[in-house]
């Protein structure tokens, strides 16, 4: 079967082969190793993967975690129930995540990263949304054999993968530059926004 292809319409320069339409599961294997002793992480809507222990939230987790999933550096880690909100995120550390969570390892010739950012597009999030399974919201629920078969049209060229995964990161470092100014401006009393 021949894959489809598409030439997105900005690029950046040096790059013109066309991206290739491919399923997750060609992109992805389902990490189901656990790790009992890890570091708990949680996986959140707005900030992606987040040290369980830096939220300031109260721990209700399991006190038996040998069934808990290992998430590696590079792994992308989602909610199975809150996918089609967009409860998804690239892990910059090694730790453990609830067994109702789905763990994905990168295979061979992808840039995990840049797939986790591709994961935040609302018509990505739309397409979780339509591919999750159950009767109401309440309910709905995205499995790594559901999401395997997704296609997306997506760069085969990892320089170009890093080159996309780099500038998103750079957008998030000015975001959360700008927020934290904000901030600091607000605890100061000030009430004027910065432009």
């Amino acid at each position: 079967m021949q894959k489809k292809a598409r030439v997105p319409a900005i690029r950046f320069a040096g790059f013109a082969d066309s991206w290739e339409q491919r399923k997750l599961g060609e992109w992805f294997s389902e990490r189901v190793e656990s790790m009992p002793g890890g570091e708990l992480i949680s996986v959140t809507i707005n900030e992606g993967i987040k040290r369980f222990a830096e939220l300031g939230r109260h721990d209700n987790s399991n006190g038996d975690k040998s069934k808990y999933k290992k998430v590696c550096v590079g792994d992308i880690a989602y909610n199975s129930m809150r996918m089609w909100q967009g409860a998804s995120g690239y892990s910059p550390y090694e730790g453990i995540v609830s067994p109702a969570y789905t763990v994905l390892a990168s295979n061979p010739g992808i840039n995990s990263q840049c797939l986790a950012y591709h994961f935040k597009l609302p018509e990505m999030i739309h397409t979780f949304q339509i591919n999750s399974q159950g009767i109401t919201s309440d309910t709905w629920n995205l499995k790594f054999p559901a999401l395997s078969e997704i296609e997306i049209f997506i760069s085969t060229d990892e320089r170009e993968q890093e080159k996309i995964a780099a500038f998103f990161r750079h957008l998030d470092h000015l975001i959360t530059l700008h927020q934290r100014e904000y901030f600091y401006i607000h605890s100061g009393g000030n009430l004027c926004e910065v432009k």
